[in-house]
């Protein structure tokens, strides 16, 4: 189980140093920006998270720790299944793979 902070910290800097160089323009700018937000805004993103009843159901969330090593296992199981493309507003399509599921959780866990 790792903190919610650590959480979101390893999630920005994979964005940061995985997902904004590939990118170009404003796109970079907006999505860089994005995440950083995301990160001051941590403790309000995660209120809202924690109050979803599957989460504690599954044993996902507790408390302020979030069960990082299950979700990883089960996201990497997908992830080698195919790609997965996300459409992200004014950003464009971003495709994820199972090498961008190992390097977040890498992020994560060692930060």
């Amino acid at each position: 189980m790792y903190h919610y902070e650590t959480v979101i910290q390893g999630l920005v800097k994979f964005v940061d140093e995985e997902l904004v160089p590939k990118m170009h323009g404003l796109n970079k700018w907006l999505f860089g920006t994005g995440a950083g937000i995301v990160a001051t805004k941590a403790h309000h993103v995660f209120e809202s998270i924690k109050e979803i009843e599957l989460l504690h159901t599954l044993e996902l969330i507790e408390e302020e720790q979030v069960n990082v090593t299950c979700i990883y296992k089960e996201l990497l199981r997908q992830a080698q299944k195919g790609d997965i493309h996300i459409e992200i507003p004014m950003i464009g399509t971003i495709k994820l793979d199972h090498h961008d599921v190992e390097k977040m959780y890498r992020y994560i866990i060692e930060d």
